[in-house]
């Protein structure tokens, strides 16, 4: 039982850490009726979640690169999940940004720790391991919301839920990783897979111009992530004229197929290579997002809604992937730049974005997708296989 546990456990932990993480945008139509607030003022609360996990992720890849820090896991993700649960007795827009920024600890805490589990323990099919631990983070993305929205028929107080998924989150990690000499965090059936990997790390090199080049493939996705993420269930309600309690089902139909685009990215790969699916996924977004900004019925919104998470979402683990292949001496901190910083770095852009909203409208301000996903696809061409 623990070892099929310690297996599933890093994409179970994702999906635990991203069920905060993901619940924040179905949260900001709750906080905007509730505290008056502006378009600019609603992609700050997912800006100050994501400056903090930004700069903090590198480091904190670093640090688990240098030392053995495994209760970086649980600790991230109790610290997310409570700091949701907390808004609950927010009074203010001001205590609304502090947890948001509390969460985002939580968030840098979690992921680069998590991915090098992965990476130190199934090296063996990285690949497929790898798409296991994204499609755990796109489930918590797509459950979030789907949980959150409880806010919309409870109150706030439902929001303690997410602290009770954190305690049971815990206690599944101290079950399957603590004890009986388990300090690796790994089953001793991996032990051969281990010193393996050992010995690929001592003579890895690390190709720092093709992952600079990888970053901007990095932050081009995570724009796209963030600022859909943040404005599909807005969309929905100024644009298709849904209902502000049914805005979250959207977000949440979103990063279900999420999920399973996300899986299918990483079989993808198998066949394709790393960077092909990465090209393609940008191919098959630029087109699909015009409609989806455009479209007015529901039927057109959801339809398109399919190839362009298929572009945002398929590119999720060749990325993780090639960003650790690149640097292969300091996979860590690779994680900490694709999972961290990449995955993040569009909630920087956020605010920007929804200022332009409250200037003209929500449909133009989504046209700012176009070049950066233009940019994307561009540097993804300029990209070599790593070796």
């Amino acid at each position: 039982m623990k070892r099929i546990i310690r297996k599933y456990g890093p994409p179970i932990f994702h999906c635990i850490n991203d069920f905060g993480q993901g619940s924040l945008a179905a949260l900001i139509p709750f906080f905007i009726a509730n505290f008056g607030l502006n378009y600019y003022q609603s992609a700050s609360i997912i800006f100050c979640n994501t400056v903090v996990a930004s700069v903090a992720q590198p480091v904190l890849g670093y640090v688990a690169d240098r030392w053995r820090v495994p209760w970086f896991i649980p600790v991230g993700f109790t610290v997310t999940l409570v700091s949701i649960s907390a808004m609950a007795l927010a009074t203010s827009y001001e205590m609304i940004l502090a947890l948001s920024l509390l969460a985002g600890v939580g968030a840098a805490l979690f992921h680069p720790e998590a991915a090098l589990l992965v990476n130190r323990t199934q090296s063996h099919e990285l690949g497929n391991a790898m798409g296991r631990f994204a499609v755990g983070g796109s489930a918590g993305f797509a459950l979030g919301p789907l949980l959150a929205g409880g806010v919309y028929v409870f109150g706030g107080q439902f929001l303690w839920v997410f602290t009770i998924i954190a305690l049971l989150g815990v206690l599944l990690y101290l079950y399957a990783f603590m004890g009986e000499g388990e300090a690796d965090t790994a089953d001793t059936a991996d032990t051969g897979n281990r010193e393996s990997h050992s010995k690929v790390l001592s003579t890895a090199t690390n190709d720092w111009a093709s992952f600079g080049k990888l970053f901007f493939v990095i932050a081009s996705r995570s724009i796209l992530f963030s600022v859909l993420a943040i404005f599909i269930p807005i969309l929905y309600i100024t644009v298709i004229n849904g209902d502000a309690s049914a805005s979250s089902l959207a977000l949440t139909a979103y990063f279900a197929m999420g999920a399973v685009l996300t899986y299918m990215g990483g079989t993808l790969s198998d066949r394709l290579g790393f960077l092909k699916t990465v090209r393609l996924g940008n191919l098959i977004f630029l087109p699909s997002v015009l409609v989806f900004i455009f479209v007015s019925n529901i039927g057109g919104f959801f339809g398109a809604m399919i190839p362009m998470a298929f572009g945002v979402f398929s590119q999720y683990g060749p990325i993780t992937v090639l960003g650790q292949k690149y640097l292969a001496k300091n996979a860590g901190f690779a994680s900490g730049i694709t999972l961290g910083l990449g995955i993040t770095l569009g909630g920087l852009v956020a605010p920007y974005v929804g200022h332009l909203a409250d200037i003209y409208d929500v449909q133009t301000a989504l046209m700012t997708l176009i070049p950066v996903g233009v940019i994307g696809l561009l540097m993804s061409f300029w990209l070599k296989e790593p070796k």
